[in-house]
This record gives structure tokens, sequence and C-alpha cells, in this order.
């Protein structure tokens, strides 16, 4: 492909032109050695036109192209299908750095997604609804102080260990997330769509157990007279002092948890099962339950990707668009419905940190040239 031929179809795709022919041949041509500079000096050039055209804050769009082009590196070694998918939504995303908002006029209805409440749970029953926006008191029947909310942040008071355990439960709705402190001094951040039951208090002489749901970030206290156990289905993880990330939701086939820093032990814990099975994990690894085979399996990972949730941003390293979509739904509090049995199985690549959810949609849809609409507030991708 001649120079002039390459500066065509980069501003065939950058002026929305591109046809899906012509966007798998750019797929093919961005990962040969070199050609990713060229397609940000030619990004460069592009927006220099635009600036002769009074187009507004070029100055800014450009420098999100390029920190968006040095972030996400082109990875070379995929095969089949996956290259011109994956490949093919990074070059869609860069698109939305140098386009006015797209209008949803072509769809049957606007998409909005609706605002859910984080609810409390007391011990007596009463539920507590809660606004990240507020500062406030929650109090018992006594008026004895319970837990402080500061915005988005939940701190329960450091007490003396009760007779019993007195539990709450933490509602955390897709679209929402929120940073709880227990009366220990541990920190669990919880993520979209989770649920945590926990003790207010802890028992002297027993350990910290807690129950969850969903996904979680974990920075432990350290109490080597208290180990800190939370329970996922049938899982126990056990810590002393340590951060680590656990993720179970109710579709989820699998339970797995990955260290960042210092020691846990994940333990099968079925009814009715003896010599059940425990792995230690080390810092940077991963182990997995899964329900087929009632087995943990280890494996090496970099542990930025599963908790990148922690800064805003939705991480996907050759994942079925099932697991994506899953995790769109609860991100974005909305609702995909995909009748394409093919999509569902396809493996991407992606990152996204502040698309909203009409973008990333527009960048599945050039990448794999899907049809989707808008019905009843729901997404339906055909």
């Amino acid at each position: 492909m001649s120079e002039s031929e390459e500066e065509e179809l980069i501003v065939k795709y950058l002026s929305n032109n591109a046809t899906a022919r012509e966007l798998n041949i750019l797929s093919d041509w961005i990962l040969v050695e070199g050609n990713a500079k060229k397609f940000e000096k030619y990004i460069q050039l592009h927006l220099e036109i635009m600036t002769s055209m009074n187009v507004p804050d070029t100055d800014k769009i450009k420098n999100n192209l390029i920190r968006k082009i040095k972030r996400d590196k082109i990875r070379k070694n995929f095969v089949g299908f996956i290259k011109y998918a994956a490949i093919g939504l990074l070059i869609v995303s860069l698109g939305y750095y140098i386009q006015h908002e797209r209008s949803l006029s072509n769809k049957t209805n606007v998409l909005i997604p609706e605002e859910e409440a984080i609810t409390i749970i007391l011990s007596n029953g009463k539920m507590e609804t809660l606004s990240t926006n507020d500062n406030r008191e929650v109090r018992d029947a006594e008026g004895d102080l319970i837990v402080v909310q500061n915005k988005a942040k939940l701190s329960y008071p450091a007490k003396l260990g009760n007779q019993k355990l007195i539990y709450n439960t933490l509602n955390v709705p897709y679209g929402k997330k929120i940073d709880l402190v227990l009366s220990d001094g541990t920190h669990v951040y919880l993520n979209s769509g989770t649920t945590l039951r926990y003790p207010v208090a802890f028992i002297q002489g027993a350990s910290r157990k807690v129950y969850l749901t969903g996904e979680a970030y974990f920075d432990v206290t350290e109490d080597k007279e208290h180990p800190f156990v939370v329970n996922v289905n049938e899982v126990d993880i056990k810590v002393l002092g340590t951060k680590f990330n656990v993720s179970h939701y109710p579709e989820d086939d699998n339970i797995n948890t990955v260290l960042v820093e210092g020691a846990v032990e994940m333990q099968i814990v079925s009814e009715g099962i003896s010599n059940l099975e425990s792995v230690l994990l080390a810092p940077g690894h991963k182990a997995e339950w899964h329900r087929t085979s009632n087995e943990i399996s280890l494996s090496n990972v970099d542990t930025s990707l599963y908790t990148a949730w922690l800064r805003g941003k939705l991480i996907f390293r050759n994942t079925p668009f099932k697991q994506i979509r899953e995790a769109l739904q609860r991100h974005y509090n909305v609702v995909i419905h995909n009748t394409n049995s093919q999509l569902e199985e396809q493996l991407f690549d992606a990152t996204f940190d502040i698309e909203t959810i009409d973008q990333v949609l527009e960048s599945f849809s050039k990448s794999w040239t899907i049809d989707y609409t808008i019905v009843d507030n729901e997404i339906i991708i055909k």
C-alpha cells in the first residue's frame, strides 16, 4: 500500500467514511512495525486540517488521542479474527476524541441509565437508603452510632467486641461503587452490583468473617490473633493482613481472587465434602475455583487488570463478549440483550475509562459491524 493510499484510508476512517473492509485493511496495516507512529502522525496532520476549519478544542483532542495511543499498546500476537476485533475496537475508540457527540436519533429510543440508591440493611431489618452526595450518621433505635457516611465512604467506629455478632448488609447497585471501613480499620472497596454482609463489630477470640457476592477489593488490617475471612459461596479466603481482589457475581461459574500484597489462602468449604482443597497464593497470582470440577487453579497475572475498576477503568484482555456485556451492564447500570450467538463468544481486547455507554456501543458496532437498537431503555444487539 502506497503512502498516499495509507493516508487516504486513515482520513476515511477519521471522517467516519471507512467501510468494514477498509477497517480490516487498516487493522492489518497498523500491526506492522512502525505503522503505529505513522498512524499518530496522520492523526496530528488531520487535526491541523480540522483546526483550519475552526473545529473547537483540537489541542485537547490531540492530547487525548496521543495519550490513548501510548496507553493502549497494539498487541501483535493475535490469531484469526481476534486481531481484527481488538485492533478495530482500539482505532474506533480513538475516533471519539475527534468527533462531536453523536446523536442516537437513528435508534428507537434514547438510552437513559437508571439511578438506584445504595442501601444498608441494619440488624433489626430496617433499610437505610444512602446518597453518595450526603454526609450523615446512622444510629440505632437507642441512639447509638452505627456508621458514619462521608459521601461515597462509610466508616464503622472501633468498638469492643460484642457477646454476639450483629450484622449489617450493604447493597451496591449497578452503576455505583463505595468505600467501606469496618470497625477493625479494614478497607473494603465494593464494585457495582455487590452485596457484603459483615459484623458491626468483631468478637474477641473469633475470626473476622464477612460474606461477599459480587466484587470487592480488600485492604485488611493485620491482626494475627483474629484472621480475616471472606466467604464467597463455596469458598473461604483467609488472610492476616493483605491487599487482594475477590470476584464472584451470581452469573459467574467461577470464583477468583487476585493477590496484590501479602498472603492469602483459598479453601473450598462445600458441605458434605471431606479433605477439601486449599491453595496458598503469592503476590501477583490469581486463584480460581471452578464450579464444574470443584477444583482450584493458580496462575500468574497482571494484578492491575483486575483492580482497574478501582480507578474507574474497564480493561478486557482476550475476554469473551459475554463477560464484557455483563461488566458493561454493571458499570453503566443498563440492560443489554444479545441475540448474536457468534458475537457472544468472540474475544476482545479493550480499554474504557471516560467513554459513555453510547460511545462504547458504537465502538463495538464498528469493530464487529453489529447493529443494535434501544427499546424501552434496553439495548438489543441483533
